[in-house]
């Protein structure tokens, strides 16, 4: 078994389709930094000191398209809708009840900022939305319909990764006078109203010059947001400081007057950072190897906070009997290599299925830092959780099924051969590694799987190569990450099940009564009765034994105890407003 404390590398999201991240261009760097400067103790009562290896890539909503940008514009912008804090949390979740939601319609955990009212067609295809009367940015500029309109068109005209998050969705949008902004959308989106919580979304001022160039986050007077904090000043790649916005209206007030967010070049420096209490807290990205060498040093008032996130694993079974002319060679050792595809057999299917053993790599490999999952869609979504995958190896059952399927344990030749296939690229060394761990628990104890299936087959080359093959149907088995644009359960489901997607149409597992299901679920408001259908499409998915979802990534944030109020939200987003020194 590997030695987790020795491997240390960052978790890598998966670029597979709309929803999945991706590289953005970076802004020019800036010049001056805060006084709060790098190796000054942590002292000041209205300062607040958080770690990362990573700042963000750029400050602007219409360009930005990664976790780290988006967290820093929450906290400088408001949107139409925004996230409400807490409530994906273990006890805001058990604590729900629907007979007293005050939520925006059919999305839990979200409720309206700019906008006072949102009306929606039958059709589920049309979004009005009323604007606050007060809706104005910092310096007093009102935000109307026009500004959301033209700011969006600026993301499309820029046209990098945040647009991902709009034309997917978007059919067309217009502003009707100073107050009434109207979406049409391609499809229904039972999550739209969840997305306009995000970064590409918001209002941007328009003093931007000729509103499609990015500005440079140096010149403070070009960022003018509406959040509840303003940008003090960034040093690119080094720090960036903000202060409470003291005129905030849309929502509670910044607790903490200062937040600087300190830039550290390795995963190591961010570990001795946290422990000499250089910094507050320890955020992005600290791996996993260093928390648990903290987490053995047991620190007197240093706390280690676990989050379930949004990103889920599964492993993908692909379906088709097809055969590419290129699979039977050995020269292409991107993709497998097998003769044929013994996994558009059923009994193969569910064989592996059987044998899949999550608690190998959770409980001991990840060492308890991560969640074995059962379901399709996460414990996140109670109403859409369907808990019927195997969470025990079944090794006799899983040996009947292969002889069903003709295999018998006479010799190689006779053995099910195939090797789950990862990418280190897209993830790091540490969950390549588990990947391995994965096969050689699972298939390790029965004589009916040749040996080489003990191993996966790690691939070296670029995360977008793996995509592509993943998504256009080229790997036969492959483990891989999905990790949704906003908290939703049709945004696991759709991408993951729907003949729309790639996924599952490549992969020969797209199914009428899947699509049919989750298709009525988007023209339903309440969270029960969608729940209903999710669920039946999570037991269509178990009966055909296309996906094995595996375990459900946790977060860890490192803070010291007389930080209160960390809040670490499942989709990745750290609430800086919500943080206070006791």
């Amino acid at each position: 078994m590997p030695v987790l404390r020795r491997v240390s590398t960052l978790c890598l999201l998966l670029t597979l389709a709309a929803g999945a991240f991706s590289s953005v261009l970076v802004i020019n760097p800036a010049q001056a930094a805060d006084p709060a400067q790098s190796g000054d103790p942590v002292q000041d009562s209205d300062t607040i000191v958080i770690g990362f290896t990573a700042l963000p890539r750029s400050l602007d909503p219409g360009d930005a398209y990664d976790f780290t940008s988006w967290e820093v514009l929450q906290h400088l912008y408001t949107g139409l809708v925004r996230q409400k804090p807490g409530a994906f949390t273990t006890s805001a979740l058990a604590e729900y009840d629907p007979a007293n939601d005050d939520d925006i319609i059919g999305v839990y955990g979200y409720e309206l900022a700019l906008a006072e009212a949102v009306d929606i067609s039958d059709d589920r295809l049309t979004y009005t939305f009323t604007l606050r009367e007060d809706a104005a940015f910092d310096d007093g500029t009102p935000i109307t319909a026009q500004i959301f309109a033209d700011s969006l068109v600026r993301a499309q005209n820029l046209g990098t990764g945040a647009v991902q998050a709009i034309t997917p969705y978007i059919d067309n949008f217009q502003a009707n006078g100073e107050r009434e902004l109207v979406f049409r959308l391609k499809q229904p989106t039972p999550y739209f109203l969840a997305l306009l919580a995000l970064p590409p979304y918001f209002p941007v001022h328009p003093n931007l010059p000729n509103n499609e160039a990015r500005f440079d986050p140096v010149n403070s007077s070009e960022l003018i947001g509406n959040g509840p904090y303003q940008l003090a000043s960034f040093a690119y790649g080094e720090e960036l400081v903000l202060r409470a916005n003291p005129d905030y209206r849309y929502g509670p007030a910044a607790r903490t007057e200062t937040i600087v967010l300190r830039a550290y070049p390795r995963s190591q420096d961010l570990r001795n950072a946290i422990r000499d209490r250089e910094i507050d807290i320890a955020w992005r990205s600290l791996y996993l190897g260093h928390v648990l060498e903290l987490e053995d040093a047991n620190i007197a008032g240093l706390t280690i906070s676990k989050v379930p996130s949004t990103r889920v694993y599964y492993v993908y079974m692909n379906h088709s009997e097809e055969v590419y002319e290129d699979e039977t060679t050995s020269s292409r050792p991107t993709i497998s290599t097998l003769p044929r595809r013994p996994f558009s057999v059923p009994q193969v299917r569910e064989a592996v299925t059987l044998l899949v053993d999550r608690p190998s790599v959770t409980d001991v490999y990840l060492e308890g830092n991560a969640t074995p999952l059962t379901s399709v869609v996460p414990t996140l979504f109670p109403d859409a959780y369907e808990d019927i995958w195997p969470m025990v190896p079944d090794v006799d059952s899983a040996n009947e099924k292969l002889i069903e399927a003709g295999y018998n344990n006479n010799n190689d030749q006779n053995r099910l051969a195939f090797s789950l296939f990862a990418s280190q690229s897209s993830y790091g060394v540490l969950y390549a590694a588990a990947a391995d761990e994965l096969a050689s628990e699972s298939f390790t104890p029965t004589d009916y799987i040749n040996r080489g299936a003990r191993n996966a087959s790690v691939s070296q080359g670029s995360a977008q190569d793996f995509a592509n093959e993943l998504s256009n149907g080229r790997l036969q088995i492959a483990l891989f990450a999905w990790t949704p644009i906003v908290p939703h359960p049709h945004a696991y489901l759709w991408p993951l099940a729907h003949s729309s997607q790639p996924l599952p149409s490549n992969g020969a597992f797209s199914r009428d009564e899947f699509d049919s299901r989750l298709e009525d679920a988007a023209l339903l408001d309440d969270p029960a009765a969608q729940g209903q259908l999710y669920r039946e499409v999570s037991r269509l998915l178990y009966n055909e034994y296309a996906l094995i979802p595996v375990w459900q990534d946790d977060i860890q944030v490192l803070a010291w105890d007389d930080i209160s109020g960390v809040l670490v939200e499942p989709n990745f987003l750290l609430r800086y407003d919500q943080l206070y020194r006791e």
